[in-house]
This record gives C-alpha cells, sequence and structure tokens, in this order.
C-alpha cells in the first residue's frame, strides 16, 4: 500500500482537535434535567482524562479509561466532573456539550472493534492498547424507564440477565433510575456498547425508548488495527538552534502553527484494518532514533492554550467529510541539523489474534538557519515614474549552501521614493519574491533591501541576515528637432524610344531644365491672343 495521506485535510484537523483533560474543575451536583431529550454516542477513552475529577495530571490513566468504559460504574459526581471539563463547563451534562467547538461525539465516528467482545475486561483491554466501549449518554426529562435496545451482534453494559437489551428502572448501575437524593434529578441515563457477534463491516442501529420517544444511532463495527501510514506535513523544517529554542517550539507551538514551519511540522498517523477500513479509537506511538533525541528533533503536543493533552495518541476522526483519520503530534526541531526518520506505530502491547505490529516510516531534515540572501531584479532597470514594476527575488540559503525550510520569514523594505509589495512574506523553496514600484526619476534607482529572520525566543534575540539590490531608473531620453523632409529627385522616362540625338539645346529638353505644362498653356494662349489681334487690325485698317 502506500503509504500516504491527503494533506488537503491537514489544516482541517489541526484547527478542529483539542484536548479537554487539563481544563478539569472541581465537581458540583447537578441541579437540573437536561432541558431536551438527545442522546450522544463517544468513544469511553475520550472522556477518561475528565470523568474522574482528577485536576492534578491532566491525562487518562489506566484507571481513568477503566471507570470511563464501564459504565456501570460512572456516578452523578463523574456525570458532573465530565459535565465541567467540557461544553460550557457549567456542572450540568447536556447533549450541546458533546456537539460543541470541541466535536468529540464525531472523533470515534461511533466506531467498535471486533476485537471489543468482554464487559468484565475493559481495564485488560486498555492495559493490552484496547478501549473499546462506545458509551451511549441519553439525556431525559424525567424519571421514566429507559429501555436500550441492541440488535444481534451488539450488546449494552449492563444487560438484563439472557439479551443483548437493558432496561433502566431501578438499577444500581444508572444514577438516573434512582430517586433517592443524590441521584436524583441528574437527567442523564448512560450505558455502554459492546460486539456480541456482529463482523467488521457491519452497522448495527440500536434504539434507545423513554415513552414514546424513540431515538437511535448507527454503530460501525471494523476489525483488528492492522497497518499504519505516517505523513509529516513538511520534510525540511528549520533548525531551532539552541536547546532552549528547541524546547520553547516544543512547549508553545500550536497544533495549527506546525502545519506552516519553518520551526516545526506535524507528524500525523492513519490507521487502517485488513479491509482497509481507516479506524479510529487506534493508539498510536511516534519515535525518533534515541541518537536524535534533543539534537535533531523535540516532540511536542502544542500550546497550553489548544489544551492538548496525551490521549492525542489516539486516531481520532474530525468530523469533516473527505478528512483523513489520524493521531498526531507536533515535531520540532533540535539544535543540530541533518536527516532523521521519524516513525509512527500501532501501540498495542498485545496484538489482536491475527494481526501484527505495523510501522511507518517517514524521512525528515533538519536544514540550517538562514546565512545567505542572493537578491536579483528582474528587469533591473525601469522607467522610475510609478507605472513600471520590477519584481525582486531573494534566495535564502544556510551555511552549508542548501535552500532554507518554507517559511522562514523575510523582509522587504525599499530605500528612497518607492514601494514594496508584499513587505513581509515567508519562502518557499528557498525563495521570496516581491515587486518593486519607484515613484521618482529624480534618482538614480531604488535601494531594495531583503531581511531573512531566524528562530529566537523570550531570552534571546532573534538571528537575521540581510543583503541588498538596486532597481536602476531609466534616464529620459533628451527631445530631438524634426528633420526637414527629403528632397524627391526626378525620375527619368521608361519606355522604349528612338536613338538619342541631342537636345539641340532647346529649354526643357536636356536636364537644364523645363516648362511646366500650364506655362506652356499659357503661351499658347498668348500667342493665339496675338493672331486675333493681328486680323482685326487688318480688318480695321481697310
Amino acid at each position: 500500500m502506500v503509504k500516504t495521506v491527503s494533506l488537503a485535510a491537514l489544516a482541517l484537523i489541526a484547527a478542529l482537535i483539542v484536548g479537554f483533560g487539563s481544563s478539569l474543575t472541581s465537581s458540583s451536583t447537578p441541579k437540573a434535567h437536561a432541558d431536551t431529550t438527545g442522546m450522544s454516542v463517544v468513544g469511553c477513552e475520550f472522556i477518561a482524562g475528565a470523568i474522574d475529577g482528577d485536576t492534578s495530571n491532566g491525562t487518562a490513566t489506566s484507571a481513568d479509561v477503566a471507570l470511563a468504559c464501564d459504565p456501570s460504574t460512572i456516578t452523578p459526581a463523574d456525570i458532573a466532573n465530565l459535565a465541567d471539563a467540557i461544553g460550557d463547563k457549567d456542572g450540568v451534562l447536556e447533549q450541546s456539550d458533546f456537539s460543541s467547538d470541541e466535536v468529540m461525539e464525531s472523533w470515534d465516528d461511533n466506531q467498535i472493534s471486533t476485537d471489543c467482545t468482554d464487559p468484565g475486561t475493559t481495564q485488560l483491554e486498555f492495559l493490552i492498547g484496547l478501549s473499546c466501549t462506545l458509551d451511549v449518554f441519553v439525556f431525559v426529562d424525567n424519571e421514566a424507564t429507559t429501555t436500550f435496545d441492541a440488535p444481534d451482534g451488539l450488546t449494552f453494559i449492563p444487560s438484563d440477565a439472557g439479551s443483548n437489551d437493558w432496561t433502566c428502572d431501578t438499577n444500581v448501575e444508572d444514577a438516573d433510575c434512582n430517586n433517592v437524593a443524590p441521584n436524583d434529578g441528574d437527567g442523564v441515563v448512560v450505558a455502554g456498547v459492546l460486539v456480541d457477534g456482529a463482523s467488521s463491516g457491519d452497522t448495527k442501529t440500536i434504539t434507545v425508548t423513554q415513552g414514546s420517544v424513540a431515538q437511535t444511532a448507527d454503530i460501525n463495527v471494523v476489525g483488528s488495527p492492522n497497518n499504519v501510514d505516517l505523513s509529516l506535513a513538511e520534510s525540511l523544517i528549520e533548525s531551532n538552534g539552541s536547546n532552549a529554542n528547541a524546547q520553547d517550539c516544543a512547549d508553545n507551538t500550536p497544533v495549527t502553527d506546525a502545519v506552516s514551519p519553518p520551526n516545526a511540522t506535524l507528524a500525523f498517523a492513519q490507521a487502517m484494518d485488513a479491509d482497509d477500513n481507516v479506524l479510529t479509537r487506534v493508539p498510536v506511538v511516534f519515535s525518533v532514533p534515541p541518537a536524535d533525541v534533543d539534537t535533531k528533533v523535540v516532540f511536542g503536543q502544542g500550546s497550553t492554550a489548544e489544551n492538548i493533552t496525551a490521549l492525542t495518541f489516539f486516531t481520532i476522526d474530525p468530523g469533516i467529510t473527505g478528512a483523513p483519520t489520524a493521531s498526531y503530534i507536533v515535531v520540532c526541531a533540535g539544535r543540530s541539523t541533518g536527516t532523521t526518520t521519524v516513525s509512527a506505530e500501532i501501540n498495542l502491547i498485545v496484538p489482536p489474534l491475527f494481526s501484527s505490529f505495523d510501522k511507518s516510516t517517514a524521512d525528515l531534515t533538519v536544514g540550517g538557519q538562514p546565512n545567505t540572501i542572493a537578491l536579483t531584479a528582474s528587469p533591473s532597470t525601469i522607467a522610475c515614474d510609478g507605472s513600471q514594476t520590477s519584481t525582486v527575488t531573494a534566495k535564502v540559503t544556510d551555511s552549508a549552501g542548501n535552500n532554507v525550510a518554507d517559511g522562514v520569514p523575510v523582509h522587504f523594505s525599499v530605500v528612497a521614493l518607492g514601494t514594496a509589495n508584499p513587505i513581509n512574506t515567508v519562502t518557499t523553496g528557498g525563495v521570496a519574491t516581491t515587486t518593486i514600484t519607484p515613484l521618482s526619476n529624480s534618482s538614480a534607482g531604488v535601494t531594495v533591501i531583503a531581511t531573512a529572520e531566524g528562530p529566537g525566543t523570550a531570552s534571546a534575540s532573534i538571528t537575521a541576515v540581510q543583503s541588498s539590490v538596486r532597481v536602476d531608473c531609466a534616464l529620459p531620453l533628451a527631445t530631438q528637432p524634426t528633420p526637414a523632409p527629403p528632397v524627391v529627385a526626378p525620375t527619368a522616362p521608361t519606355g522604349i524610344g528612338g536613338p538619342n540625338t541631342g537636345t539641340g539645346g532647346y529649354l526643357g529638353q536636356d536636364s537644364s531644365g523645363s516648362f511646366s505644362m500650364w506655362t506652356l498653356v499659357a503661351l499658347a494662349l498668348g500667342s493665339m491672343t496675338l493672331v486675333a489681334g493681328g486680323v482685326v487690325a487688318r480688318r480695321t485698317g481697310k
């Protein structure tokens, strides 16, 4: 299988995935029913870090998962803890809490594995790497009996003897079914779903009924984890230069920023079963060779502002059509340069029957910080009248002459009258460009300065390198006098004629001159007038 994952949806995954375990607060007793009747299905491991009310760790332990994945042990206090950790965090759990910006309800795609069959071994399943139960939260507006109906192939826990179904009446397993003081009025009924004979690829519909209100949810049955594909947002990132910078990157780089280097990237993994069904709820571990730890790369989990917790090692579905299901981790460059191998491995301590561990790898190069900028202007000479432009290209390389990583900040400035657009940009393939527009031709040209920045921390100044290039102004052309029109030479007669016997010296018969046609006409008329005058004179004399 070609190990590749669409990066087009990566920014969507990073933007939508948030943690919640570290935001736990002290519990409070719920005081009111949910406003409406509703139902949410949530993978039990995704609430494990929030349901026990332990604000000291912010991550899920095996005991946390054992509690969350056995709904028969969930108490009203656990419900209150969960309400305080997610959604509007008001101590009252509502369906809207599961469909808030945290999109927790869509993380698991309602998937459950064919390995998840025994309701008595949820803690053991976690210890070998499986978190099986799908928790079904039903939000009710009264204490009436609630019935959970599982089709053939699935079962509910707790369950009625000899049946896949469960009826919530006065069972002590469910807090909302008891009309005693600490349990009355929490408005939430919880049960769990496990596989009971269903096959990989099956879709089963569960039904929950209270009175005349019936709600359904489709449960997707998948096979054992079989293989994993690893992908990196970027294969080249820039060295952080020091241990302090590297640790600052790992501690404070948001997941969304890791998609945009230069000093960090996002590694994400997609898990599949033997039928190539994309899986959620599969734990994945990322690693690099021991010699590279704290030298070339440092793993982070994102900034505290995003509340990313250790639960992110589970694969998830962010609920976006076409988005890959992924486990992810922030990878920050360390203090040294070179190429290392990042690995992603399905993290089952004991692999399920007929499956095996699978590992996927990708090479990551850690390049040097900006060392040299080569600037070129095209065209190098233009009319500096505000209408013509020149493109200035900055090629940024490290000390070894290699292109720097994508995303290195580059700042352009113009000395003298002119503009640069953009002023601030980043490298792509080691190159950044801007468009220069000189505004006056009164100078010989404008100087363009490019500055490339390296990483820095609050306690260390940002390193930078600079270079400059000039865009020359073309001098205006001097005004030239208008030239006189050319003299047209006479055209020699053409055609066949008699022998040339000479002109006899008559005017117009050689190249010395000629009469115009109107002159000849005037002479002819004059002659006629003289003749006419002579005739009249003779007649008068008679």
